[in-house]
């Protein structure tokens, strides 16, 4: 009965190694599962080798015990400090590896920076925390029990170093660039992907020694004996001996750390410096390096023969350094840097300046200088015709509640986000029309609460169903959205705008509907089971419903009795074993939220942000498979984008991105392609340049391509995503001078403007935009950024990113003259509150259950002047269903508004007449 509940354990290991073999298996990436396991039990096996050496050590210094009293003994004050500094120090590190050991099991990746998980969160955590270090007291108050506690952080030990391959992988494989650091000349890549497993590694040798040290110490300081006697045992010679090589260790590893210290300083605020100062340069490198060498100078003595003096006075240089760091720093800062701190901080601000641009590739911006009109004139507006013909007027917030009123069509549908994209939906013109895409998810939470049954959340409700298409620039007559797609099955209803001159054709072959089942998505989505003997619900049509059977390639075969056994064991769910709804060509579906499922896949990427659909044209686009599958001839065309990251918080002298964002370096170096229907995956390296993604490149080969093997409809619909770009726009706002005298005396911060929105004051978000861009022909697809000085709300600079072909990614800062006052944000919209007629029939809509909503203000490059236009939606308090009331349109000076953006910009021209 013992062995085969000892047997049991292993059992489950086995079953969720099967159910992750299979779920690679349907990628063909079972060689990337076998490398991460391989790479786990190699760590794992280095692990062993220092614990086999402390487990020879401990073995030999009790062997060495002596029964005489000739030998040291402890007693009195010296007793009772060597029992309270070994019991501190063993119930510390005891803790601080379990600690570890946790942390391994759910973010193995944060291991590096595991630090900042030590300070309880919450009072859960700090009761588990006191729980803990009670059970380790008593197992060190405990001798039966002192031999598990060494077992258990033993265990443990490995389980971190296997648990952190990630680490390992990326110390060893990132490849060295270009650039180094100016202060101690290391490589970047060092501080990017080196440093964390160099400290890491030190770190786990102090800890492992430290507990073997404290614990042999321990176990005879603390016997019955030696605490009635309140003197310790009698130490042989042989065994003082032996505690000097665990104490050298220890010694050898403290230098080490104090030596990556010196590198830490490079990547630590000081002031106004992202970095080492002058007084870091000067006074703290040189000590810490003096501090490193006389660590290893006293770890040497101890292992070597040596006098008594020597080593007492290397112990008291070391104190005499320590204590020169700690009292000088201050003194020198107050009495040497402020007086001169500009002079003495130059140099250091200005690497602060070009590390930062770096690490959030600012230094790719182009800047230019534009000087608007004051007045537009007509020729302004022909000018900048594409722009106008694209201008945004439904925001997400407003489209999407009209959305989740008009198109869910039932309980358990959702709209969870709006996309906003570009399809070439009209053959006449080279530019394409934005639209914005919002996918139909099923969200089972909204099943009604008898409804949510086994069957129901596992074989019958597995999926969505398709998507609507809305134009940004158009409204229906009544106010709503107008549609080019809505609707779902067979009543889908794919339609054209005469007033956008587009038509029907030329959307169904733009963006293609097709069977638009998604059984992976953004929401959070159980298990599923298909195909099964049960019908699954496809969609509704009236008051029936649609049935049908899935047939893509994804999922794990669960058709055999061991497969079954396994699933059951893996999800925990034995009413697998007994349903008869399973069939032999059966599969379970897990990891359907989109992020979750590459995530597994590529752990070591940061996916952040919203996915976003794209429905692209006919099979031979389908950016995750090369043959010919059941799903191609379902016609299906609907894929999800997923943004990934690397980043780093160790870059030298880059800023970080705020007190709650340590990271110092960003890149979107991965676009993740799923597909909605079968769940396949592929993932581009978008950033070949990027040294953290050619080290997984290299690490897993097969995982990766590069976007020169993107499909073009695919790489037709990429965006700069918006998460990255407001990084980007947060370090630009102080990191955009060049001047380190101009950084220091910060009279030329910037900051993110402010508007009126839905009655709230909130910061302008982005916002695409469709317009022309110095020496290009043709219009292109923006992501544009106004921005404000410091304080005041004027326009200071537009920053706009490129989303087509060749220029995706690259950065445009356009800067306005700073000796003429460009209205903002905030101000047009006081003048349109200030504007007569406006406010007038604002004041007669808010009023009783009708509400008006003033949409995002957009401020757009026409021609060569500025157009600021905004939205105004009504809906009632009751009903809350948006429609698109009024656009109001400003030059700056004169404020005009109708029903449509024409007649607006009509009224506006008769207000303010070109000059």
């Amino acid at each position: 009965m013992r062995r085969l509940l000892l047997l049991l354990p292993l059992v489950v290991v086995a079953a969720r190694m099967q159910i992750e073999w299979l779920w690679f298996e349907q990628f063909g990436w079972t060689n990337v599962l076998l490398k991460r396991w391989l790479l786990q039990l190699l760590f794992a096996g280095f692990a062993l080798l220092p614990l086999l050496a402390a487990r020879t050590w401990s073995r030999q210094f009790r062997r060495q015990s002596v029964v005489s009293s000739q030998g040291a003994c402890l007693t009195g004050w010296s007793y009772a400090t060597a029992l309270f500094l070994c019991g501190g120090v063993l119930l510390i590190s005891s803790m601080l590896v379990l600690d570890l050991a946790e942390l391994s099991t759910r973010h193995p990746f944060q291991l590096g920076e595991w630090h900042q998980f030590l300070v309880p969160h919450n009072r859960i955590t700090t009761f588990v925390m006191l729980i803990q270090g009670g059970l380790i007291a008593l197992a060190m108050a405990w001798p039966r029990w002192s031999p598990w506690l060494a077992r258990i952080i033993a265990g443990s030990f490995v389980l971190v170093v296997a648990r952190s391959w990630g680490i390992w992988s990326l110390s060893l494989s990132i490849p060295n660039s270009s650039l180094r650091d100016p202060l101690l000349g290391a490589d970047i890549s060092f501080g990017l992907g080196r440093f964390a497993g160099v400290d890491l590694g030190l770190e786990l040798l102090v800890l492992s020694t430290a507990f073997t040290l404290s614990f042999e110490l321990w176990r005879c300081l603390a016997r019955s004996k030696a605490i009635s006697d309140w003197a310790s045992p009698v130490f042989s010679a042989r065994q003082i001996q032996l505690l000097k090589l665990p104490s050298a260790v220890l010694l050898l590893g403290a230098a080490g750390l104090v030596w990556l210290s010196r590198h830490q300083l490079l990547w630590t605020q000081h002031g106004l410096v992202a970095g080492a100062g002058w007084l870091q340069h000067h006074l703290t490198l040189p000590l810490r390096s003096g501090v490193t060498l006389l660590l290893v100078l006293i770890a040497l003595a101890l292992l070597f023969p040596c006098r008594r003096r020597l080593r007492q006075g290397l112990v008291l240089s070391l104190a005499s350094l320590v204590a020169i760091e700690m009292i000088a720093t201050p003194l020198t800062r107050w009495l040497v840097v402020r007086p001169q701190e500009l002079d003495l901080q130059a140099p250091y601000l200005a690497n602060a300046i070009q590390a930062t641009q770096r690490g959030f590739q600012l230094d790719r911006i182009k800047r230019r200088v534009y000087e608007p009109k004051t007045k537009l004139s007509s020729a302004d507006l022909e000018q900048g015709e594409s722009t106008l013909d694209n201008v945004r007027l439904w925001d997400s917030a407003p489209l999407l509640e009209a959305n989740r009123q008009l198109q869910q069509l039932r309980v358990y549908y959702r709209f969870s986000n709006a996309a906003v994209d570009r399809y070439p939906l009209n053959q006449d013109s080279d530019t394409a029309q934005q639209v914005i895409l919002s996918a139909r998810e099923l969200d089972q939470s909204a099943l009604p609460r008898r409804s949510r049954t086994w069957q129901n959340r596992h074989f019958i409700f597995t999926h969505g169903y398709g998507f609507t298409v809305s134009p940004v620039n158009e409204r229906s007559n009544d106010g709503l959205p107008s549609y080019f797609i809505s609707d779902l099955g067979t009543e889908t209803r794919i339609e054209g705008n005469e007033a956008l001159g587009i038509e029907q054709s030329e959307v169904r072959e733009a963006i293609p509907v097709g069977d638009a089942a998604l059984y992976y998505g953004m929401l959070p989505s159980p298990y599923a089971v298909a195909p099964t003997q049960i019908a699954e619900f496809d969609y509704p049509e009236g008051d029936l419903n649609v049935d049908t059977h899935y047939q893509g390639s994804g999922g794990i075969p669960i058709g055999s009795w061991l497969q079954r056994c396994a699933a059951a064991v893996y999800l925990n769910e034995p009413r697998l074993l007994t349903t008869k709804a399973i069939t032999t060509d059966s599969k379970i579906l897990i990891r359907r939220e989109v992020r979750n499922r590459v995530a597994a896949i590529a752990p070591f990427i940061d996916f952040r942000g919203d996915p976003y659909l794209i429905s692209i044209p006919g099979p031979a686009a389908d950016p995750t498979s090369t043959t010919k599958s059941q799903a191609e001839q379902r016609q299906q065309h609907q894929y999800w984008v997923v943004e990934g990251y690397t980043h780093s918080s160790t870059l030298a002298y880059s800023s970080a991105v705020g007190a709650n964002n340590p990271e110092r370096y960003l890149r979107n170096s991965v676009k993740a392609i799923v597909d909605a229907y079968n769940g396949s995956v592929c993932f581009y390296i978008s950033e070949p340049d990027d040294p953290i993604i050619s080290a997984w490149n290299q690490t897993f080969p097969v995982l990766f391509e590069s976007m020169n093997s993107m499909p073009r409809f695919v790489r037709d619909h990429l965006r700069v995503p918006e998460d990255f770009f407001n990084v980007q726009v947060n370090q630009l706002k102080r990191y955009h001078v060049e001047d380190p005298r101009i950084f220091y005396s910060g009279d030329d911060v910037w900051q993110v403007p402010s508007e009126i929105y839905g009655g709230r004051k909130v910061d302008v978000q982005p916002y695409h935009i469709t317009a022309q861009v110095q020496g290009n022909d043709n219009s292109e697809f923006l992501l544009l950024q106004p921005l404000t000085p410091l304080a005041r709300p004027n326009l200071t600079a537009w920053l706009a990113a490129r989303n087509d072909g060749d220029h995706y990614g690259e950065l445009l800062l356009i800067d306005f003259p700073k000796d003429k006052n460009i209205l903002g944000p905030e101000q047009v919209q006081a003048l349109i509150h200030q504007d007569p007629e406006v406010s007038k029939v604002f004041g007669l809509w808010d009023q009783g259950d009708l509400e008006l909503v003033q949409g995002n203000l957009l401020v757009l490059p026409v021609g060569d002047g500025l157009l600021y236009v905004e939205p105004v939606y009504l809906r009632t308090s009751k009903v809350g269903l948006p429609s698109l009331a009024r656009i109001v349109v400003s030059d700056g000076r004169s404020i005009a508004m109708d029903q449509s953006l024409s007649l607006a910009l009509e009224q506006l021209m008769k207000k303010a007449p070109p000059v």
